[in-house]
């Protein structure tokens, strides 16, 4: 029964690894991000969150000839927010201490 119970622990263990570290993935910081650099199709609708407990975000799409096309503030903890649908050559500017997840 020990030994069970110890699997069962290290496997919770790795499973929880496994999330977050996928989860890291699309963790976004402030910056100027090219769409191209995250293999993101322009068929698919993205949708951006704010993941940090304290700090706000403004999230900034920009298309290939640096016109704004969607301007978003993400408050703390925010809930999900569609994006555009992104092409290869956009940018994402994300301005502000939070974290952002993007899926």
């Amino acid at each position: 029964m020990k030994k069970f119970l110890l699997t069962f622990l290290i496997l919770i263990f790795f499973l929880f690894n496994l999330t977050t570290c996928t989860f890291a993935a699309n963790v976004f910081k402030e910056g100027i991000y090219k769409a191209a650099d995250f293999n993101f199709s322009s068929e698919n609708t993205y949708s951006v969150q704010n993941v940090s407990p304290k700090d706000s975000v403004y999230v900034l799409l920009f298309d290939e000839n640096q016109l704004q096309m969607q301007a978003i503030r993400l408050g703390p903890k925010s809930g999900k927010y569609n994006l555009l649908p992104l092409k290869s050559d956009y940018r994402i500017a994300i301005v502000g201490n939070g974290d952002v997840f993007i899926d």
